[in-house]
């Protein structure tokens, strides 16, 4: 299913990476508010801009804004009629595959990634993968747990970090596990510098 661009739809780029800050840790945990000057930080916008935007939404009636320790805070309005809508729009909307491409990106020695596409389609489902996430590569596991932690809001993705040599010994016995990954439906080779998909396919 191809991915709406919400900033086409409501105008701003800004202003869909807070609603999106928003709904979506309202979705899974329940937070309903934020410090501007964090939530500046947590999307990556000017401050200038991020206030413009959460005065624009409080405006709508999406937000409301309160004093908290001489801080001002703004929190989403439970009443507001649209809220379980745009909930939905941006559930169904979002996807982290962008994130998981600039991260690769920003790396280096990335032999093989593998994304399943199921486990894009919708946050809210459990896949019946045996792991939705290959990489061949050397990495701080932590490090990378930690992102994906974050652009799936804490949801359990289940992924594999080999080493190049691992991969291919486990490839040289026939292993099982191995074998049924790769021919999982639905892969998405984002890196394949072992030719693993065009041998797959011979």
């Amino acid at each position: 299913m191809k991915k709406i661009d919400l900033s086409r739809l409501l105008g701003s780029k800004c202003r869909t990476k807070i609603l999106e800050k928003y709904l979506l840790e309202y979705a899974f945990w329940n937070v309903e508010w934020f410090y501007m000057r964090a939530l500046s930080r947590d999307i990556d916008e000017q401050i200038n801009s991020v206030k413009r935007e959460l005065d624009s939404l409080k405006e709508l009636g999406f937000l409301k804004s309160k004093f908290d320790a001489k801080k001002k805070i703004f929190y989403i309005n439970k009443n507001f009629y649209l809220l379980e809508d745009f909930k939905n729009i941006f559930l169904k909307s979002y996807s982290p595959l962008e994130d998981i491409k600039k991260f690769l990106k920003l790396e280096k020695f990335i032999d093989l990634a593998i994304v399943n596409e199921e486990l894009l389609e919708n946050l809210e489902w459990k896949t019946n993968n045996i792991v939705d996430i290959l990489l061949i590569w050397d990495i701080d596991k932590p490090l990378f747990a930690e992102f994906l932690s974050k652009i799936f809001f804490n949801k359990k993705i289940k992924y594999a970090i080999l080493s190049t040599k691992d991969f291919y010994d486990r490839i040289e016995h026939w292993d099982k596990l191995i074998y049924r990954l790769l021919k999982q439906k639905w892969n998405i080779y984002l890196y394949d510098k072992l030719w693993v998909k065009q041998t797959l396919e011979k």
